[in-house]
């Protein structure tokens, strides 16, 4: 029965992943930008086309999973310095074969940037997205954390905190850029914030990730010391794009825990991002770690959004994850 064979064969045809072509970007933006409940419109792809210059993101990079001549999924790896990429995902799997396409998709992307000297893929999923999640651990990536979405609202007169006698305060563009590194280091130890990436990553990494967090201004990083001895750092970022300062990172080595100096800094910058004239303070944070929690909360900032962590290590590839021999691959 011919007419039955033509119904089924687009169906069951294998799944080809390749770069988006530029007559699909944005059907595939729709898909990645939608929700649960159907595709994103014009105004949030118009939306997110205009943050993606402001940002820099180049939309050509998207991947699609093309079924039988349509585009059944699509995903939009972001590279940072730092050698890591984001991937943004859909809300939603594929209606057929989900969690074969992910899988497939997301390892024809790894192998694509590994190649290229890229070693860790994360992503930011809503954590009500549940199936997403799980075709993602099942295709090799593992649950880093919860991060919690802080944010302050700044009255703009918000005065620098005194330091205590004995303690000063430097910046990296006047600094030694190793103590900052050093201090960095040292303030892992113990850390509740995302323990899974200690010992995972390089700090020359580290470094460059921090500083692609926004628009870098060495007179932003701060090391706060104790007759030159550093007790912690505070890393913050203007945001592009928008009216805020984001708190990259806040961290204290061992010995200055529970001296207060974690409240200083977080005045600090409340202070700092006062007088940059923005709007919002904001910061992400490990739903685990509660005294950090607990230190963001007396200082006013409230919860605006939540958003689950995952990664993977392009430098293991686990068993079962490779897309069968059948599927095909292009990088276009």
């Amino acid at each position: 029965m011919p007419g039955l064979s033509n119904l089924f064969r687009s169906r069951d045809a294998a799944p080809i992943f390749r770069r988006v072509a530029r007559g699909e970007i944005e059907p595939a933006l729709r898909l990645i930008l939608g929700g649960r409940r159907g595709l994103a419109d014009d105004e949030h792809v118009l939306d997110f086309l205009s943050f993606a210059v402001e940002r820099g993101i180049d939309v050509n990079q998207i991947w699609v999973a093309e079924v039988g001549g349509r585009i059944d999924w699509a995903l939009l790896p972001t590279v940072s310095p730092g050698r890591t990429m984001l991937l943004l995902a859909p809300s939603r799997l594929p209606r057929r074969n989900g969690a074969e396409i992910v899988r497939g998709i997301s390892q024809a992307i790894a192998d694509y940037f590994h190649a290229q000297g890229v070693i860790f893929s994360q992503l930011l999923l809503d954590p009500a997205d549940g199936e997403v999640i799980k075709a993602f651990v099942e295709s090799g990536y593992e649950i880093l954390a919860e991060l919690v979405y802080l944010q302050a609202n700044l009255r703009g007169n918000e005065s620098l905190p005194a330091l205590p006698p004995g303690w000063t305060m430097q910046t990296l563009d006047g600094g030694d850029a190793a103590q900052f590194e050093r201090t960095i280091a040292a303030s892992y130890e113990g850390s509740l914030d995302c323990p899974g990436l200690n010992d995972r990553r390089e700090m020359t990494d580290i470094i460059a990730g921090h500083k692609a967090a926004g628009d870098f201004d060495p007179r932003l990083w701060f090391l706060l010391l104790e007759k030159d001895q550093p007790l912690g750092v505070l890393l913050l970022s203007r945001s592009a794009g928008n009216q805020s300062v984001e708190l990259v990172y806040l961290g204290l080595v061992p010995a200055a825990r529970g001296r207060g100096a974690g409240d200083l800094l977080v005045r600090w910058a409340l202070a700092v991002a006062g007088l940059e004239s923005r709007r919002h303070l904001s910061l992400a944070v490990d739903s685990r770690n509660q005294p950090a929690l607990k230190l963001y909360y007396r200082h006013g900032l409230a919860r605006v959004g939540a958003r689950v962590a995952m990664i993977r290590d392009l430098r293991a590839s686990p068993p079962g994850v490779s897309p069968p021999a059948s599927t095909a691959i292009s990088a276009g």
